[in-house]
């Protein structure tokens, strides 16, 4: 048995991991709900809601952590938090209690999810370190300080790859098949990724999501792939015609049905592997407005979860308590 600030800080990591736990199930369940909804956001609206989303049993759990927290004042509003939710004996901590089984379990599902997420990257980094090996690489132009290289492959790719130095490539097979103009929309879409560095933050987003379930994961991630890809096609539309754009869209992923996809994974940002239809309807339909009562309505949604959150958590803690020895 532990006292004091040592098993306040263990009895506050059981109070985040038990509102980590209840915060994933409340969004899992909403998510599916709400997933038609997301693409009549505005570009900034969704990126916000979906960063909200995938971060929000760290930040909540977070918050719960704040709010449980023992204090020596006495202030109204710390009387208030302390009515709202309370920890009995949060100075004590018993390695054979549910606290203590909590911890454990939490870090062993933690401990291999991570495992998992390093293999998946390992993998990854393995393939493409041997496609560039025994691929001819060679730089083509450069536009802006950012080299654009090509790559000995007859499948019609184009994609950007790397987390802190994002370089673009074209594979052969799309050189040789497309006009002048056509690459141009090309190479403007993926330098649209390298300036807002989509790989890394595809990336962040991916490990926000990870212990998520499997289908709500899914979800998550396509919608961040294809607001980058939309927002990516978006910038395009400053230098080409919008039905330009979407035609070049069309053309590529035409192209390449007859291959197998290559590059897969949060790593890497392509032109035209994700969800064409979408980003085709958001080239030429005007751009959707949403209310600021809607926003308004999605903030107070996140507050109710909060909220909802920290008393599941008290009225939980009191009634295992109830039950079981602390």
């Amino acid at each position: 048995m532990l006292e004091g600030n040592e098993a306040i800080f263990l009895n506050l990591m059981s109070v985040a991991i038990t509102a980590f736990v209840i915060v994933t199930i409340l969004i899992s369940a909403i998510i599916p709900l709400i997933k038609n909804n997301l693409n009549s956001f505005g570009f900034i609206a969704r990126k916000r809601t979906l960063w909200l989303l995938a971060t929000a049993p760290w930040w909540i759990a977070l918050c719960c952590v704040v709010i449980f927290f023992p204090r020596q004042d006495t202030n109204n509003l710390i009387a208030l938090m302390e009515k709202i939710a309370h920890w009995h004996h949060i100075d004590v901590f018993k390695f054979t209690s549910w606290h203590g089984l909590t911890l454990v379990v939490a870090a062993l599902i933690l401990a291999v999810m991570i495992n998992l997420m390093f293999v998946q990257v390992r993998r990854h980094s393995i393939a493409m370190h041997n496609l560039f090996k025994f691929s001819d690489v060679q730089p083509i132009s450069c536009d802006n300080n950012q080299t654009i290289y090509s790559i000995a492959l007859s499948i019609p790719a184009a994609f950007t790859i790397g987390l802190l130095k994002p370089r673009v490539y074209l594979t052969t097979g799309l050189l040789q098949q497309l006009e002048p103009s056509a690459l141009d929309i090309i190479i403007q879409h993926e330098l649209a990724h390298v300036r807002a560095r989509d790989p890394l933050f595809k990336s962040i987003y991916s490990f926000f999501c990870l212990l998520y379930p499997k289908p709500i994961r899914r979800i998550l991630q396509q919608h961040f792939t294809l607001l980058t890809e939309q927002q990516a096609d978006s910038v395009v539309t400053g230098y080409h015609d919008n039905l330009d754009v979407a035609q070049t869209l069309i053309s590529v992923a035409k192209k390449q049905r007859q291959f197998p996809h290559s590059c897969e994974g949060s790593l890497v940002s392509h032109f035209s592997h994700d969800q064409i239809t979408l980003r085709v309807q958001k080239l030429l339909s005007p751009q959707s407005q949403i209310s600021e009562l809607t926003l308004v309505f999605t903030g107070l949604c996140f507050l109710t979860a909060m909220l909802f959150t920290v008393l599941l958590v008290d009225g939980l803690h009191h009634l295992i308590e109830t039950y079981f020895i602390h």
